[in-house]
């Protein structure tokens, strides 16, 4: 009886262990959404406050919706920088750092997915010399900190006309050749050689080979990498403030107007308002691509 008894404990406890585990497991992730998530709510609701109520109930809901924050902030979101060009002292409303934001980061991101993804796929799939060495370029440029070498980039901007200059810039400030390429060419190396070879015998350029069967495939990579590159770059003041301080983007608008809040008497509701307004692109963005991103390609039709 006494060893029947542990056996039923010891097939008790061996049912109720992967139940305590994944109970566990999910506490944990839903504590860890909820911080992620209550930053985000908190910064909402403390923008439709007003200042006597965001002082006095800083974590509760409010009072009374005020959504005149956004109007104001709206307003009161501009910069003045100087003009190179014009030698004058010029101010950008959210509608003029809203363009250059867009302008800017689209073309950033585009380039810096798709110039890592023609170079990736053509070291991976063609043999020639220097392509172990370009391999070993993306490689090194990982290891060397951006704050290292921020001097030297400056000076060469300068020096070749390229600083502060918005065209220039755009076609040389791609950046993603390092981590961008790295994985991107993991991912092509993986991918078999054969869909060419079908494609050659019936007749298929290399570059059709390329747009129309390796692309087509990495397609949710390319599209999540442009994402997350736009994102970021959407975010980035610094990259502005150092090469583009004439072209400012709504990343440093809200930088300068979160710094100089206090000396234009902008209350906390009304700066928490400017961050929700600069947010509210890319939060669409990445609700929207959500989906797509989340979609794989299942390819088939290579016989053994």
């Amino acid at each position: 009886l006494s060893m029947t008894e542990n056996e039923k404990k010891s097939g008790f406890l061996k049912k109720a262990a992967p139940i305590v585990v994944f109970s566990l497991t999910g506490i944990i992730m839903a504590v860890y959404a909820l911080s992620l998530i209550y930053p985000i709510v908190w910064v909402l609701l403390s923008s439709l406050k007003d200042t006597y109520d965001y002082t006095l109930n800083p974590f509760s809901l409010p009072d009374i919706w005020y959504f005149e924050n956004y109007a104001t902030a709206w307003e009161a979101l501009t910069v003045e920088v100087w003009n190179a060009t014009t030698k004058t002292m010029v101010i950008y409303s959210y509608g003029n750092m809203f363009l250059y934001s867009v302008i800017i980061t689209t073309v950033n991101s585009f380039l810096g997915v798709f110039l890592p993804a023609i170079t990736a796929y053509i070291v991976s799939k063609y043999r020639f010399r220097g392509r172990n060495l370009l391999y070993k370029i993306a490689l090194f440029t990982m290891i060397i900190p951006i704050v290292g070498s921020l001097s030297s980039s400056l000076s060469v901007r300068r020096a070749l006309g390229i600083y502060d200059n918005l065209i220039p810039f755009l076609l040389t400030n791609s950046g993603g050749f390092g981590f961008n390429f790295i994985l991107l060419y993991g991912a092509f190396k993986s991918i078999s050689w054969s869909y060419a070879e079908a494609a050659f015998i019936d007749g298929a350029g290399h570059h059709t080979v390329m747009y129309r069967i390796f692309m087509p495939m990495m397609m949710p990579t390319l599209f999540a990498l442009f994402v997350l590159a736009f994102v970021g770059g959407w975010n980035d003041y610094m990259t502005i403030i150092t090469y583009l301080p004439s072209y400012p983007n709504l990343a440093y608008g809200i930088y300068m107007f979160n710094a100089l809040s206090t000396v234009n008497q902008h209350s906390d509701p009304v700066v928490m308002a400017g961050f929700v307004l600069v947010a509210i692109p890319t939060v669409t963005i990445w609700c929207i691509s959500q989906k797509f991103v989340s979609n794989k390609v299942v390819v088939g039709g290579l016989k053994g």
